[in-house]
């Protein structure tokens, strides 16, 4: 390497170790210096050495997503592309840093080119290859969005524009939105509008540059008068006005048919009070004040997004103008821009931040043929959600349009197996009716009860199609295995 690689390798590699204890140096130290042999003479589309890349992952690991003493994670960041470009192989690395590591690593490979037919295929593969990888080892999928990450940074050193494209549609359609339920606000907006500015060039650069002015004197004028107003009822508070993403805010002038100017929720005033109490009365300040659109007012503290986001989200009109407002502590701030890299630190935190990425992982099924692969993934990505009440106020969180049934096997799988009808705040329902926010639902059961093949039909949560799939498959395995014996 060039004395001018070195340089550009030397400074991250400094501030990557500066990151990590001092006692794990030997084991990041080792995990370099094989990835630097097998990168020996790469370079990326940027000219820049290729071993920047995997030590541009580590660092990104360590200073924004919280991962700095897991030794694990820094080795195998290190080691991610490693094999794919090198004589290393898994078995070369499971024996030097152990069989999670070489998990790590094994998750985020891509699937092989000789078992894909066409590139959608090989895509599909490499995500179920991931996902795999993820129910033995959740941190695959952190692992996976920090290397999204690095190369959304750097994709402007492609020159190709079709790859740049494919690339950033990747990004958005997968990436962003896996982000979205792991609750990483602040990554989900970076590959929003790094993926946006490759697909919609002119369109962001337009809108970027109308945000860059920031926002009208008018937001900035009533987020002081909140402020003041909080004071006066002596409610601590820091203001601040966060613009929406790129993207977002296209979408909204697209439904709106309308120029940037006239969408009001291009930016949201957010209010960071003291406690959960306080957030509650600065609502009801604020609320006192100015008149609120009431299908605009959310409560997600009482009743968590499905990603633990937490805020008191409503819209309020001043002299002919909407405002959209969010009301968060620091701590729940912190939550919804960085999700499951705040869970870190003591055993309670750990298992909770493993808990929350099993959920993820969880919703994949070996058996399903690649090909359905990415159905199934956009299915539980993008779908919206209600909340429902069990009799007892305890709230379920389902799918939109989920029903009688899905409920019931929200709370218990037995309970859903043994469905045979259900109630509607009060009125009798079927198994299959359509639930609505806010319903309260209670099941009737009936042992002699078991799932059926036209069930798939109707249900429509992913734990519940999983498990009815699972119990059919079963039952037609045990019945053949019947006739085989009774055939003897």
């Amino acid at each position: 390497m060039n004395p001018d690689g070195i340089t550009q390798v030397r400074d991250p590699l400094r501030r990557l170790l500066a990151r990590v204890p001092q006692s794990e140096h030997p084991a990041v130290g080792q995990a370099y210096h094989i990835a630097f042999a097998s990168h020996e003479g790469q370079h990326r589309d940027t000219g820049q050495p290729f071993i920047i890349h995997p030590i541009a992952v580590a660092l990104l690991l360590a200073s924004e997503m919280g991962f700095s003493r897991d030794t694990e994670m820094m080795t195998a960041a290190l080691l991610h592309d490693a094999v794919e470009d090198s004589a290393l192989d898994f078995e070369d690395i499971a024996p030097t840093f152990g069989q999670a590591v070489a998990t790590l690593v094994r998750g985020v490979t891509k699937a092989e080119a000789s078992h894909a037919r066409n590139r959608s295929t090989r895509r599909a593969a490499t995500l179920q290859k991931l996902f795999s990888a993820a129910r033995e080892d959740p941190r695959v999928l952190i692992l996976k969005l920090a290397d999204r990450v690095h190369n959304m940074r750097s994709i402007g050193g492609i020159e190709d524009p079709s790859r740049r494209a494919r690339i950033a549609r990747e990004t958005i359609e997968l990436y962003a939105p896996i982000s979205h339920l792991l609750g990483m606000g602040r990554t989900t907006r970076e590959l929003q509008n790094a993926s946006y500015a490759c697909l919609e060039p002119q369109t962001c650069e337009r809108m970027a540059s109308e945000l860059e002015q920031g926002p009208p004197d008018a937001f900035c004028d009533f987020a002081d008068s909140i402020t003041e107003r909080l004071r006066q009822q002596d409610i601590r508070s820091r203001t601040r006005i966060q613009a929406k993403s790129l993207r977002s805010i296209h979408n909204k002038m697209i439904a709106a048919q309308a120029p940037m100017s006239s969408v009001y929720d291009r930016y949201a005033i957010e209010v960071l009070v003291s406690s959960r109490d306080a957030c509650y009365r600065t609502l009801g300040t604020i609320h006192g004040q100015f008149a609120p659109v009431m299908e605009r007012v959310k409560d997600f503290i009482a009743l968590p997004k499905r990603n633990r986001y937490q805020a008191l989200h409503t819209t309020v009109i001043h002299a002919g103008q909407r405002y959209e407002v969010h009301i968060q502590t620091p701590a729940m701030h912190r939550m919804g821009e960085l999700g499951v890299a705040v869970l870190k630190g003591d055993r309670i935190q750990e298992a909770s931040r493993r808990r929350w990425l099993e959920e993820l992982s969880d919703w994949h099924d070996h058996d399903v043929p690649s090909h359905h692969l990415l159905d199934e993934l956009h299915r539980i990505l993008f779908i919206k959600e209600i909340v429902t009440f069990t009799p007892d106020g305890d709230a379920i969180v389902l799918p939109e349009a989920a029903t009688v049934l899905d409920f019931a096997f929200a709370v218990h799988t037995d309970l859903g197996t043994q469905c045979h009808a259900g109630s509607i705040n009060g009125k009798t329902s079927s198994p299959f009716a359509v639930l609505s926010w806010g319903d309260t639902v209670r099941i009737e059961t009936n042992p002699s009860k078991r799932p059926r093949q036209h069930w798939l039909r109707h249900i429509k949560s992913y734990r519940a199609r999983r498990f009815v799939k699972h119990y059919l498959h079963k039952a037609d395995a045990d019945l053949e295995i019947s006739a085989k014996t009774v055939g003897k």
